[in-house]
């Protein structure tokens, strides 16, 4: 396969023209932005594909990414050993790593798709885009960080030094009071008469009962 006669596409796919069937795989930049490969998902024969949707999914340890179709037509094949074999597909993403023929009603589509030279400015505008993004990713961190510290900083002038707070010591529960009882009131005492000295009973003489 001569890599100058294939076209490219925005979804990284490779495109080669015979007759009116294309042949499609992806590209080994595509592979090795994937990382290591664990799962390939492709359509079936007699399927149709559209322009600019997805016709399978490939899988790799890092990501899940849609195929996406760079034409319209029928596929009449699908180089279904590929799916058990991902190790040659990651080793090498042209030739026989193929991934679906498709049968094309206007070849004028080819026209919308990029050659090689185009296809490596493209690849070069991604990578800066990229770098850009992560210089943009790593100075709003840095802002932040800044931003952050400062208000810290005017924060703690802010604040003043906290008083220390007194240990309220912990009252100790109140005894219940004894409800006195009432005091009955005191029985006035018996004033005691003072008994009468007892008379002495006067004695009989003798003499006056003898006469009686």
């Amino acid at each position: 396969m001569k890599k100058g006669n294939l076209k490219y596409s925005l979804g990284h796919n490779w495109v080669e023209l015979k007759r009116k069937v294309v042949t499609i795989g992806v590209t080994d930049y595509f592979i090795e932005e994937l990382g290591d490969l664990i799962d390939l998902c492709l359509p079936k024969v007699n399927e149709d594909i559209i322009l600019g949707i997805s016709y399978g999914e490939i899988e790799s340890l890092n990501v899940l990414y849609d195929l996406m179709a760079p034409l319209s037509g029928e596929i009449v094949k699908v180089n279904s050993d590929l799916v058990t074999t991902l190790r040659a597909l990651q080793k090498n993403s042209f030739g026989d790593s193929w991934l679906i023929k498709v049968r094309i009603i206007d070849p004028e589509q080819l026209d919308a798709l990029m050659d090689e030279d185009e296809y490596e400015e493209y690849k070069k505008s991604i990578k800066k885009k990229g770098k850009e993004t992560v210089k943009k990713k790593v100075k709003e961190k840095g802002e932040r960080k800044a931003k952050t510290k400062k208000g810290k900083d005017k924060a703690e002038k802010k604040k003043k030094p906290e008083r220390k707070k007194k240990v309220e010591k912990k009252k100790k529960p109140e005894r219940k009071k004894k409800v006195e009882r009432k005091k009955k009131p005191e029985r006035k005492k018996k004033v005691e008469r003072k008994k009468k000295p007892e008379r002495k009973k006067k004695a009989v003489s003798k003499s006056k009962s003898k006469k009686r």
